[in-house]
């Protein structure tokens, strides 16, 4: 402290020597670096970081297997009964759904359509001439009659497999029906 200022405690006078004898101020501060160097290198080398990445992982997985949904077990022995939500026993079907197929400029649209076995399918007519539709491979899937503009014709598939059927006016005019 020559000019009044005080100096860090930590960096040592300029000509101090690094172990001096009995120069209280200089000895210190010599000290106190080569103490926070060597706690700075058994942070480094210690694995301390690792240690703590490794506890962070066990309380995550320990509060993940705390919070968990709890798995009810079936005891009533009789399938399909206790446990809601079991996937014991058969699973409902699914409810029919109506599908619409439309027609406009000689296009059916979708062309080719999946659906599942008791769905309904609506051909609409959205051209300006009356269409027939006539399906090729199954029996009674035919509109009986003309489909005139802004109508529709509805047919129920009960069979599962691949059914085509084209524009009785034009038959270069087709599509398909994929049953599951």
């Amino acid at each position: 402290m020559e000019d009044g200022q005080p100096q860090p405690i930590y960096e040592p006078k300029q000509g101090a020597e690094l172990y001096p004898a009995k120069q209280g101020a200089e000895l210190y501060s010599a000290e106190f670096a080569v103490s926070k160097t060597e706690t700075s290198r058994l942070l480094r080398s210690s694995g301390l970081p690792w240690l703590l990445i490794v506890l962070v992982l066990v309380l995550l997985a320990f509060s993940v297997n705390m919070f968990r949904q709890p798995i009810v077990s079936d005891t009533s022995g009789l399938p399909g009964q206790g446990n809601i939500g079991s996937s014991v026993g058969p699973t409902p079907a699914a409810q029919p759904r109506v599908y619409t197929v439309s027609y406009r400029n000689s296009v059916f649209s979708p062309t080719n359509l999946r659906i599942h076995a008791g769905d309904t399918v609506r051909f609409k007519n959205e051209s300006i001439f009356p269409i027939r539709i006539v399906g090729d491979d199954l029996v009674g899937f035919d509109s009986i009659g003309d489909v005139p503009q802004g109508s529709f014709f509805a047919f129920t598939f009960a069979a599962r497999g691949i059914f085509s059927y084209h524009n009785n006016k034009s038959s270069d005019e087709s599509a398909t029906i994929i049953v599951r």
